[in-house]
């Protein structure tokens, strides 16, 4: 997954070695943040953290696999590849 201040998206290879083929990832809308993303990113807005805040929706939004189309939720996958 790639959140940064330039691009948003899942690629299934190291793009920083080599052209790879990746998929949009697709945010949800600000006022959909509920519970817990709806607190970071009013906290991130608060606290002057603009680009912070800028991708929450990303995070909590959407993408499908460059490789095989099936969609999934970015931050289940995160929490899934972040626990050993």
């Amino acid at each position: 997954m790639v959140i940064g201040q330039d691009d948003y998206f899942c690629c299934s290879d190291d793009y920083a070695l080599r052209e790879v083929e990746n998929s949009p990832l697709r945010p949800v809308r600000t006022q959909e943040l509920d519970g817990l993303p709806q607190r970071l990113f009013t906290r991130a807005m608060a606290d002057g953290q603009e680009n912070l805040a800028h991708g929450i929706p990303y995070l909590f939004g959407h993408a499908a696999c460059p490789d095989r189309g099936t969609a999934f939720s970015v931050a289940e996958r995160v929490v899934a590849n972040g626990i050993p």
